[in-house]
């Protein structure tokens, strides 16, 4: 780690830095960067953002775009170039940062990161229970809401003092049960989606598209239920180019 200015909640990082090794630094000032796509052992920073990766928690703290504050990248013709800040609130200038962020390197390579951090949990509970609407959750603030199908069952967890009072309340309104020691759960969760291709609709729509892709052959569903973020073992169809897309295409198209 480059820099870490616990008290901003920021830090600064080499692309190359493993989120694993990254999360042992900052837990020893009872911080995290938010961010646990599968795999997380061995996935340097870089690959996360320029791969755009996300896991649970994406659900309360966002998308890898939402968490980097500023970049240092080299573009292919060479030029190493700096975009973004170090605080959270920056808004000088074209946002790089962002545009960097799930460009598969088409941009450029990721260097260095400037990323926003979270103070690490206090305490964590899970409710499990069966599949049901969950937006009469959402105003206990859980941190991850997951659905799991064929096995029909929804995963939300609380990070906070009271999480387990929070597991509690959802429980009275869902039914379900409760797991207070619950890493090994999400550990094993969050592997879930590891090979699954990413579909996204309105989260009004989410159990419409797990319809769908049940239809279409899938036999692993895990994703971000009340975001409409599914992840699914059926790959997805490609879409037909639209006609302004196509001229593009035309335009530039090697002769």
């Amino acid at each position: 780690m480059i820099e870490h200015a616990a008290g901003d909640l920021t830090c600064t990082v080499e692309a190359a830095t493993t989120l694993a090794d990254l999360d042992r630094e900052l837990s020893r000032a009872d911080q995290m960067l938010a961010l646990d796509p599968p795999g997380a052992e061995h996935l340097t920073v870089g690959e996360a953002f320029d791969r755009g990766l996300f896991g649970p928690r994406a659900h309360r703290y966002g998308l890898p775009r939402d968490l980097v504050l500023g970049i240092r990248a080299r573009l292919p013709d060479g030029t190493v170039i700096r975009g973004g800040g170090k605080v959270v609130k920056n808004v000088a200038g074209y946002d790089l940062p962002k545009l960097f962020t799930g460009a598969h390197g088409a941009l450029g390579e990721l260097l260095e990161l400037t990323l926003r951090l979270h103070p690490r949990p206090a305490q964590t509970a899970t409710l499990v229970t069966p599949l049901c609407d969950p937006i009469p959750l959402e105003p206990l603030m859980p941190a991850c809401v997951e659905v799991q199908l064929p096995e029909d069952r929804l995963l939300v967890r609380f990070e906070s003092p009271v999480a387990r009072e929070l597991a509690r309340e959802a429980q009275a309104l869902v039914g379900g049960e409760i797991e207070e020691d619950d890493e090994a759960l999400w550990a094993d969760h969050c592997e879930r989606q590891s090979g699954l291709d990413l579909r996204r609709c309105p989260p009004a729509e989410a159990p419409e598209l797990a319809g769908i892709l049940i239809g279409q052959g899938a036999t692993r569903i895990v994703g971000r239920w009340a975001r409409g973020w599914l992840f699914a073992d059926v790959a997805p169809v490609a879409a037909e180019p639209t006609p302004l897309e196509r001229r593009v295409i035309d335009r530039f198209a090697v002769t």
